[in-house]
Order: C-alpha cells, then sequence, then structure tokens
C-alpha cells in the first residue's frame, strides 16, 4: 500500500506574498507646514480663491458683518468652502462634514483646523437659502467673463426631485374630501348602533358602548384636523398641501417622484455651463419657457439675439410670445395631440391656410372658421362644417360625432406655429440640444478646472472685483449638484484632468 506524505501548509502560507504596511511604532518626519499637505493643483484652493472673493453681504448671508459684541460665530465663509467642498465630492449630511473637518486633510486645509459642529453647519444652511443663487450667478459672472459663455444658444430642460415627504402626507383636495365624507359615515354608522342597542332583543349579543363611543371621539377629533387642513387650503388658494415638506406637491406625471419638487435649469450651448435656475412644485414644464429664457439672457449679459432651444413639454403658444417678445427666437417641437381615439386622424392631419383662415382636412375640403368661444382663459376659434363632414368617405377615420369634426385654433396659435417652421429650416440648430444634464453651481466649478485648471482659475478670481446681481433664491443647486457633479466630471478626460494650476489662477483677474 502506497504511503501518502502531508506537507504543512504553512509552508505553502509563507511563499506568498503580500503588500505590508508599515509599523504604527514607526517613526516618521511628516511635513510640518499645513500647507505641504495640499498640491498646488487641488480644487481646494480655487474654492478658497473664489469663496474669498465673494461679496458675503451683497449674497445675502447672515452675519457676513461680524459682531463685536458676544462670543464670536464661524464666518460664513469658512461654512460657504465646506459645504462647496462636500457637495463636489457627494458629501451632503452634515455629520458628515462635521467628521471630514476631523480626519479629512483637504477639508482640514480649507476650514484652517475649524471644526464646526454638525448643528452648525447645519443652520447655515437652513438659514441662507436665498444666498446660493447668489453664488451660482457670480460663478456664472466669472465663466462669461473668462470667455467660457457662447451667449448664443440656451437648452432649457426640467426633472423632477423627491421630496422628504412621504406620500401618505400629501393629501389633496379632493381626497381629504372624501376622507372628510368616510369619516361622517362611520361616525353616523358608530353612532345608529349605539342608538339601536336599546332595541335589541334581550338574548341578543349586546354591544360594547366604550368601545364604540371611543370610536366616535376618535373619528371626531380626526375630522376636526382634517377640517383645519381644509381651512388652511383655503386660506393658501392650493390645492393640495404636506405635512412634512410644506413647498412640495404631488407629482402625478412621474409615478417614481410621488411628492417632490420640479427643478429647471438653462445650459448654454457652448461648453454646456448652467446659466439659469428655478425650483417649482409645478408638475409640468410649460409655464417655465419664458422665465428660464429671460434670466438666461440676463445673466449671459443680455445678448442682441438668443435661441432658446427646448423639447415638446414647453409647447405653449403664450409662453413662446413672451420669448419672442423679449427679442429670442424659440426652436421648441409641437406636442401630438390625439384626435380622439387610436385610429382617428389627429389635429396634425389638418393643414391652416392663413389667407382664406380654414382647415384643409385629410380628404381636400376646407373647413372655415363657424365660431369662437372662451377655454381655460383663452380666447379658441372652431373650424368645422357639418354639410361636408356628412357626406365624407373617410369620416370614420375621422371623427364619431354626429355633428362632423371640429378643429380648434387658439388666438396665439401663430407663434407656435413659427417656431416649429423655424425648426424645419434650421434642423441643425435643435440637434445641438440633446438630452441636457442639468447642472449647478458645483457642476460649473469642477467643469471650468477641468478646461482651465485650479491655479489659472484661482489667480483669475484673486485679481478680479466679483459684481453682485441681486436674485432670489434656489435652494436646491446644492442639492441636485451633488448627483451630478461626479457624474459629469467622470466623463471628462484623463488628459483633461491634469489640472494646470498656475494657467488657471492667471485668469481669475480678467474674468470679473
Amino acid at each position: 500500500m502506497r504511503r501518502e506524505t502531508s506537507f504543512p501548509l504553512h509552508r505553502i502560507q509563507r511563499k506568498v506574498n503580500y503588500i505590508k504596511g508599515e509599523s504604527r511604532e514607526q517613526e516618521l518626519l511628516l511635513p510640518e507646514r499645513l500647507e505641504d499637505y495640499v498640491e498646488e493643483s487641488n480644487p481646494v484652493r480655487f474654492i478658497e480663491a473664489f469663496v474669498d472673493k465673494l461679496d458675503m453681504q451683497g449674497c445675502g448671508f447672515e452675519r457676513s458683518v461680524s459682531n463685536s459684541k458676544g462670543r464670536p460665530g464661524y464666518d460664513p465663509r469658512d461654512l460657504l468652502k465646506l459645504y462647496l467642498y462636500g457637495y463636489m465630492n457627494r458629501t451632503r449630511s452634515s455629520r458628515m462634514l462635521e467628521k471630514a473637518c476631523h480626519v479629512n486633510m483637504e477639508a482640514i486645509w480649507l476650514m484652517g483646523k475649524l471644526q464646526p459642529d454638525h448643528k452648525t453647519i447645519a443652520e447655515f444652511r437652513r438659514k441662507n437659502p436665498k444666498a446660493f443663487k447668489g453664488v451660482f450667478r457670480k460663478f456664472v459672472v466669472l465663466c462669461r467673463g473668462m470667455g467660457l459663455l457662447g451667449g448664443d444658444l440656451v437648452a432649457i430642460d426640467g426633472t423632477q426631485l423627491k421630496a422628504v415627504n412621504n406620500p401618505k402626507r400629501n393629501l389633496a383636495r379632493s381626497r381629504l374630501k372624501r376622507m372628510m365624507a368616510q369619516a361622517d359615515k362611520k361616525i353616523a354608522e358608530y353612532t345608529k348602533r349605539l342608538d339601536d342597542e336599546d332595541a335589541r332583543e334581550k338574548g341578543g349579543r349586546k354591544l360594547d358602548r366604550r368601545a364604540l363611543a371611543a370610536k366616535i371621539d376618535s373619528l371626531e377629533t380626526e375630522l376636526e384636523s382634517m377640517q383645519v387642513l381644509e381651512e388652511a387650503m383655503e386660506k393658501a388658494e392650493v390645492n393640495q398641501i404636506s405635512d412634512t415638506d410644506e413647498e412640495s406637491r404631488a407629482m402625478s406625471k412621474n409615478p417614481r417622484i410621488a411628492v417632490g419638487y420640479n427643478a429647471q435649469a438653462s445650459a448654454d450651448g457652448k461648453h454646456g455651463l448652467v446659466v439659469a435656475e428655478d425650483l417649482s412644485n409645478d408638475v409640468h414644464d410649460y409655464d417655465h419657457l419664458a422665465p428660464m429664457a429671460e434670466q438666461s439672457k440676463e445673466n449671459l449679459g443680455c445678448p442682441e439675439s438668443l435661441d432658446v432651444l427646448a423639447d415638446k413639454g414647453y409647447d405653449k403658444a403664450s409662453q413662446m410670445k413672451q420669448v419672442e417678445d423679449l427679442g429670442m427666437r424659440c426652436h421648441v417641437p409641437e406636442r401630438k395631440s390625439k384626435g380622439g381615439g387610436s385610429n382617428l386622424y389627429s389635429k396634425e392631419s389638418f393643414r391652416y391656410l392663413k389667407t382664406k383662415d380654414a382647415y384643409r382636412c385629410p380628404a381636400g375640403k376646407l373647413l372655415p372658421r363657424r365660431y369662437e368661444t372662451v377655454k381655460q382663459g383663452k380666447l379658441h376659434y372652431a373650424y368645422t362644417d357639418l354639410g361636408i363632414c356628412q357626406g365624407c368617405s373617410i369620416r370614420s377615420n375621422c371623427t364619431r360625432n354626429e355633428r362632423g369634426r371640429t378643429v380648434w385654433r387658439r388666438e396665439d396659435e401663430h407663434i407656435a406655429e413659427r417656431a416649429r417652421r423655424r425648426m424645419e429650416k434650421e434642423p441643425e440648430t435643435y440637434k445641438r440640444r440633446g438630452e441636457w444634464s442639468l447642472m449647478c453651481a458645483c457642476y460649473n466649478i469642477k467643469r471650468t478646472i477641468s478646461t482651465l485648471g485650479v491655479e489659472k482659475l484661482a489667480e483669475e478670481v484673486s485679481s478680479r472685483k466679483i459684481r453682485h446681481r441681486r436674485s432670489a433664491s434656489a435652494s436646491w443647486l446644492l442639492r441636485y449638484a451633488l448627483r451630478l457633479s461626479k457624474r459629469l466630471a467622470d466623463r471628462v478626460s484623463k488628459k483633461a484632468c491634469e489640472l494646470d494650476t498656475n494657467r488657471l489662477k492667471a485668469q481669475i483677474p480678467a474674468a470679473f
């Protein structure tokens, strides 16, 4: 019988090589200066230079002017630097930012070894929402001065952001009325059961009067609270209300975001930098075209001509008219309308003849204008001809109405038609739109650093005086930048990410 020989496993393991760390007892000669731990091309150096040049009082930051009395507080510049650094590196939590001030060398350098607690950090963001937009616009001014904005074309798009509000804590007026009706019904039912208890037979099962009375009291209390909510809706003139995040609304258009906000952004066509932003609780986008276009034009320095690109969600003639009245050109596709059924001709199958003020139907007949009416505050014209429709051979493909097909036209529809004709003549302009990612201040900073380098950009900031322009607030910039800044920064090539620090700092003085 063959004898098997055993080989000790520990000898095999000794032959495997691993990367070994140094002993923790080893004495080290570390740099004595904190400055030596952050290289010259590090983006935190630009954050330092940019924030130091901001007019904090003009932006609207609280405690921007120190008080000589009492215990001194933190400089809002330092807390703004910490937030910009955190959002550029996907760190939103105030507790995580507090920890970074203790363990992160970049944050320690940026804060000058200051270590604010998480409550101080969170309170800074809560008390200064209106000042964040000023920071965003000042960086747009810097980019414009350095020639990073084309100023001839902007693309507007929107997205929906989820709010920290459970859908069950959001009540619409119709839902609230149904809940109140159900509560009234249950109260009446329980009250009737109490009244009928005395009429029951002696051998029947007795009701628990205390339990029913407790249910009635509970329902009455709930009903009173719902009545208070209804009065609050009427006072605020809104159709829904959220309990946790009061300004958030139900986004019925997006099932994944039950309750949230509608975020808007306008990006310049040259380098894709954001030049305008807004946040609202509107479900739809079509009421934001003119405000976003106007804000874009103002931030770009009011150029003589500006092309505004948007998707079909912004197709609203009244908004396009406002944009054209401001001297801009719209490029917005048409929203396809349904003809009352999947197999019926849509409105796009009817051609409007301006000279005859009539529509030519798919059968080649003319539908003249018959009457006008007001719908949703807008004047509409009706084009129809009962005699033509009754004898039409393709009527079954056009309408199921016994009185024939009626084509409705808005009084300002010629504005939308002009925008579509422009798109047909200039298709390449609209192709430049693409699916624009919504960007913000932190993304603009990272994109500019990747383009110019840290030192060149920091020197530009250091030698320029940033012009201040007062405006309303949009604090969602810092929130939403967290999600997109990393994704967009990853697209920059490795060669572009090799930051030329000295070249970047030299650009900042001439930009402001």
